[in-house]
């Protein structure tokens, strides 16, 4: 076993080629990479061949909190209020239904078996919490993309913040309860607001500051995240606040008030599966098989409502927000892991006087144990539900990039086609966060085509279209006419689906390519009746996301 007074350098390299290597061979045998990953750790670890001791994680936590603020500040960046809004009340749905019901199935079975109110609520507020480096790491490695993985990213990053918010309010009403002779209720609860606000107006700040010193090539986008991250987690560890928490709302603040904020983000992918894999063999280490057997029945009560009220809390909220049923049958799966978050809050309760040291004792160790348990079966089970949705393989280039439900308008208000080119061309500016091109000149670079000849290609299909000057790539939207628009159709038929296309100049020799790809995809006739009928976004993508996608929209080479 090496010293305590190892060589930290020494200690990262045997935990990297260590990890490497298990998550490859994990692969092979079909296993996500990340349970590789843990697996590796807890051999190196006092569970089995004793490399390391459990000070080499202490050691190593400053490792440990930058990657954890680099997964939180790219689970954040997953808000974009301008690509969620279409799925908002699918996401808000799930998260909402699984958050109450786990903490309810937690609070009750817990108070059934006679731990009192105070433990029972603060293993509530703990056991909502879903593990964000689980759920992120297997979609990394399965390179998944769509409906539900937006569902899942953005929804993981709403129940962390539902979960410090629980967590806060449940350590309120113990501290009140134990120091009622000292302090009000509103005292008790006045420490525990203050740390989420100064954490959310501290992440706010950093996620502000960042964009204008990257746009005005001061400092590099790389440059410009890593120091942000490292700036927000030693700061919040300094002011005794959640570093998790103000990683995420600096991610939110970047996706949501800098347009070019997924480029900045992007520039972090090279590190990520070092860091990664890196973050979960160190997690194993400090994982002990041993604890599993101190679960007892409170621990297997708390393991087994989390499933019960993860998966079902994600079914009924699916069902509730109108959900496809592939993202009904496979989003709970992905909700289960546990490990990171939870943990975090349990050494906050450890610092916090305020809390009997009985109850700490107990929610550490009961964590901690079940931690075992939520590493070893949240990757496969995120795999699985990654692999039952259909989304696995799907983060690559495609020729036609914009068929995406945040690109796609249900139902269209305009009655004439001037009005609908309108209102596509606000839509398409809004959504993709368009800063080249104006309304105006967007308008009216689409109307001059449309005076020359009309886009409708018949069967109820138009395809208005303009060249623009500069721009990342070809972006387009989708609407779709409920009573359907005179188009002046070579075949006569009202056009029911308009797709609007820009094409910037540096991208016009691709420009035919894409139309192609739409007129082929529109030419079936399954697909427009489903997108006639479609009731919203999520319908509508459904209808373009068929079996034959890759006949029309195909990949385009890595």
């Amino acid at each position: 076993m090496f010293e305590s007074t190892m060589n930290p350098l020494l200690a990262i390299a045997v935990i990297l080629i260590a990890g490497f290597a298990a998550g490859a061979l994990a692969r092979r045998i079909g296993v996500p990479a990340v349970a590789g990953n843990i697996l590796a750790g807890v051999a190196l670890g006092p569970s089995l061949l004793g490399v390391f001791a459990d000070d080499t994680a202490i050691e190593l936590e400053p490792v440990t909190n930058f990657i954890m603020g680099l997964i939180t500040l790219i689970i954040g960046a997953h808000l974009n209020l301008r690509r969620i809004r279409s799925a908002l009340r699918r996401i808000l749905s799930v998260v909402l239904v699984e958050v109450t019901l786990t903490f309810g199935l937690v609070l009750g079975g817990a108070y059934w078996l006679g731990t009192g109110w105070q433990t029972a609520i603060l293993l509530a507020a703990i056991a909502t919490a879903t593990a964000p480096g689980t759920v992120l790491a297997v979609i990394k490695e399965e390179r998944a993309k769509g409906m539900m993985v937006k569902t899942l990213l953005a929804g993981v990053a709403v129940n962390n913040m539902l979960c410090i918010l629980l967590f806060s309010i449940a350590t309120a009403a113990v501290a009140h309860a134990n120091m009622a002779h000292e302090q009000s209720m509103f005292q008790s609860a006045l420490k525990p607001a203050f740390d989420i606000a100064l954490a959310a107006a501290l992440g706010a700040a950093l996620g502000a500051v960042l964009p204008p010193l990257v746009r005005s090539q001061r400092v590099e986008p790389f440059t410009a995240l890593v120091a942000g991250i490292l700036l927000a987690t030693g700061t919040s560890i300094y002011l005794e606040i959640s570093p998790m928490l103000t990683n995420l709302c600096m991610g939110i603040m970047l996706a949501n008030f800098d347009s070019q904020s997924d480029s900045p983000i992007s520039t972090l992918e090279s590190l990520e599966p070092i860091l990664l894999t890196c973050f979960f063999t160190l997690a194993g280490i400090k994982l002990h098989f041993e604890e599993v057997r101190l679960i007892g029945l409170l621990g297997g009560m708390y393991f087994s409502a989390r499933v019960i009220g993860k998966t079902s809390g994600a079914f009924l909220g699916s069902l509730l927000g109108g959900s496809p049923a592939r993202i009904r049958n496979s989003l709970g799966l992905a909700l289960i892991p546990q490990a990171d978050l939870a943990i975090g809050l349990v050494v906050i309760l450890q610092g916090d006087a305020r809390i009997p040291e009985e109850i700490s004792v107990t929610l550490t160790s009961l964590v901690l144990a079940t931690a075992v348990l939520n590493e070893m079966v949240g990757p496969p089970l995120v795999r699985r539900a990654i692999l039952r949705s259909g989304e696995s393989g799907m983060d690559r280039r495609r020729i036609v990039e914009f068929l995406q439900e945040e690109f796609i308008m249900v139902p269209l208000g305009a009655e004439d086609r001037w009005g609908v080119i309108r209102e596509l061309s606000e839509f398409l500016i809004r959504s993709h966060g368009v800063r080249d091109v104006t309304t105006e000149e967007l308008i009216e670079s689409v109307e001059e085509r449309e005076r020359s000849f009309t886009t409708a290609i018949g069967s109820g299909i138009a395809l208005p279209h303009a060249r623009i000057p500069e721009g990342p790539d070809i972006m387009g939207v989708m609407g779709i006419s409920r009573k359907g628009i005179d188009f002046e159709a070579p075949d006569g038929e009202p056009v029911r689906v308009v797709i609007m296309i820009a094409t910037p100049e540096s991208d016009k020799e691709r420009h035919t390519e894409v139309l192609a790809a739409v007129a082929r995809m529109l030419s079936d006739s399954e697909v427009r009746g489903r997108l006639f009928t479609a009731r919203d976004p999520a319908e509508a993508y459904e209808a373009i996301e068929t079996e034959a996608k890759h006949d029309y929209n195909y990949f385009l080479e890595d």
